[in-house]
């Protein structure tokens, strides 16, 4: 989940899902996983990517498709961030790693404060900022 903390609150741009493939229990994409964005909703978009750019419509192990498949916790995650994020204010832009249980609850593994993979995001689900991108600009560069 990527957050940014502006003057009126905190904004979630962009959430990815990213599964290990091949029997991997490592989930990242740098290490051979892929990623899918997913809606608004909750809902996982219509294709996954590995670091590469090579596109998956369904799960190479499980054979399920992505389009629509919802995201068990989803809702409770895009919850949490926006309190979460606002402790620590320092830092503007966080992507934010969580795990779900077995009761569909989030449980924080991260805040990647620095890189964030970014590229991922964009790849999954396109220009980041979108119709905010002049006003965040503005932000970040104003004048004193």
């Amino acid at each position: 989940v990527l957050s940014l903390l502006t003057l009126s609150g905190v904004k979630i741009y962009s959430c990815i899902l990213r599964m290990g493939i091949n029997g991997s229990k490592v989930d990242n994409a740098s290490s051979g996983g892929i990623t899918c964005g997913i809606t608004n909703n909750g809902k996982l978009k219509n294709v996954a990517f590995s670091k590469s750019g090579k596109k998956y419509f369904k799960h190479p192990d499980s054979n399920i498709a992505f389009l629509d498949y919802e995201v068990p916790g989803f809702k409770a995650i895009v919850e949490l961030v926006p309190m979460l994020h606002c402790n620590i204010p320092h830092f503007r832009l966080v992507s934010w790693d969580f795990a779900v249980n077995e009761n569909e609850r989030p449980v924080l593994i991260e805040a990647n404060l620095h890189y964030g993979e970014l590229d991922f995001h964009q790849l999954n689900n396109g220009p980041i900022f979108g119709d905010d991108t002049c006003k965040i600009l503005e932000e970040v560069f104003r004048k004193s």
